[in-house]
């Protein structure tokens, strides 16, 4: 008797792939909350003798008064420059000596400060935070200091980019009325114009325990975590917080476009298409369905516009997608490009974007196309995830838009059951012509 053995087909091991990614979970993510207000997040990692601690407070570019942009990044400099238990430019040598590291970013909606240390030191970490939230000295020197690293900081990333220059306009276009049109530098003549009181007022304001979550990834137990938080941060007194709507979209919304010329600028285009966060979406599936298409059409060879427009018909160099769904406000999908002149103008280009993009209106994928999709996606972000920074930084960038950050947690599932109809219809509801800003690149002379 003869025994036929058939071996798996590849579309069997993709499918057998991707049902392993979806299964692979972290430790469960913890959480608790003080009287005081202060929401605590734990992801326990054993094996990891470092701990990432993350203190994000719920105040970033988009709540800034128009004439006072900067205000978020300015107390970001100088928040750690002298408080009750540290002199001025004590803090970055202390955590140093804990064999540790730290960084601080202004979101557009949070202000986050972040450590790397080994997990034993955890209780100084928290010390310094909690220090910091409460009794920071910053005066005038202090405030020139750091109001002299973001001019420097602005002529390094802003100034001598022109890209980021266009991108800005860019952005400024697309997102209208809402706040996230706001430069990524604000002004720099409000930069020189905020006082010691506004700055000390917007601290007092808003470094808050009600207006804060804690992040904590390590090896870390959580009863011990709560004994300690509930040591260095329990007497912090509760703020007054006023309400901040989340930010929306321009409505009705129509298609925009406009030219950039500077020097150093190659022909490109800006693409932007106006569309829900992870907050602001109807149901959880629909952003990420969002993410997904992102996949699809710029992410890899085999995407849809690298494909066709890059290596099929050589109308672009290169096709990139960016989608930042973990805001609180209404956000955009962005399609950047670089044009090969030679083959298409920028109008011939853009059309030829739209129309790829517009195929997933009514163009279905199949099984096999949507499940390499899937698993490419879920892979490459499991891979992103494998530092307790990049974990931390998750978790508090889902918890400023104002969702429980265990949220984060639901990913696999949600992408694993996104189907073609589903894309399809995403599509048709958010990547139409009138939710559509388009800037065209040009090289400009030089001066």
């Amino acid at each position: 008797m003869t025994v036929s053995l058939s071996a798996p087909s590849l579309a069997d091991d993709v499918s057998a792939a991707l049902a392993s990614l979806t299964s692979a979970s972290p430790s469960p993510l913890q959480h608790f909350t003080l009287e005081n207000g202060l929401s605590v997040y734990l992801r326990q990692q054993s094996r990891n003798a470092l701990a990432a601690v993350q203190l994000w407070y719920n105040v970033g570019t988009r709540h800034e008064p128009a004439g006072q942009t900067n205000l978020s990044h300015l107390l970001e400099h100088v928040i750690f420059e002298g408080s009750r238990k540290l002199e001025p430019g004590q803090y970055a040598k202390v955590v140093a000596r804990l064999a540790g590291q730290a960084n601080a970013s202004t979101h557009l909606d949070a202000t986050s400060f972040d450590m790397l240390l080994p997990a034993s030191r955890l209780p100084v970490a928290l010390e310094l935070l909690a220090d910091a939230m409460t009794t920071a000295t910053f005066g005038l020197p202090e405030l020139a200091r750091g109001a002299k690293a973001i001019a420097d900081e602005r002529r390094l990333k802003v100034d001598a980019q022109p890209v980021q220059q266009a991108y800005d306009r860019h952005l400024a276009l697309a997102h209208g009325s809402s706040p996230y049109a706001t430069p990524s530098f604000g002004s720099p003549v409000d930069l020189q114009n905020i006082d010691l009181p506004t700055l000390r007022q917007w601290y007092i304001t808003h470094y808050r325990p009600n207006n804060a979550t804690l992040v904590v990834v390590g090896n870390v137990e959580l009863e011990t975590l709560k004994q300690q938080v509930e040591r260095y941060f329990a007497h912090v007194e509760r703020g007054q917080l006023t309400d901040s709507p989340f930010p929306r979209s321009d409505a009705p919304l129509a298609e925009r476009s406009q030219t950039v010329s500077l020097p150093g600028l190659s022909h490109g285009l800006l693409m932007s298409f106006n569309v829900p966060s992870c907050a602001t979406a109807i149901n959880a599936l629909t952003s990420k369905t969002l993410e997904l298409i992102c996949e699809v059409l710029a992410e890899g060879s085999s995407a849809w516009l690298y494909a066709e427009l890059v290596r099929g018909r050589g109308l672009l160099t290169g096709v990139a997608a960016t989608y930042d769904l973990l805001v609180r406000g209404d956000t955009v999908i962005t399609f950047s490009a670089y044009v090969n002149t030679l083959n298409a103008t920028l109008e011939q280009a853009a059309d030829a974007i739209y129309k790829q993009i517009a195929r997933l209106h009514t163009e279905a994928l199949s099984d096999e196309q949507l499940q390499r999709i899937k698993l490419r996606l879920l892979a490459r972000q499991l891979f992103s995830l494998d530092s307790p920074i990049a974990q931390a930084s998750q978790i508090g960038a889902m918890a400023a838009t104002g969702q429980p950050a265990t949220l984060i947690d639901e990913h696999a599932r949600l992408i694993s059951i996104i189907d073609s109809a589903q894309v399809q219809q995403v599509a048709r509801t958010y990547l139409g012509r009138e939710r559509l800003t388009t800037t065209s690149l040009l090289p400009g002379a030089q001066a």
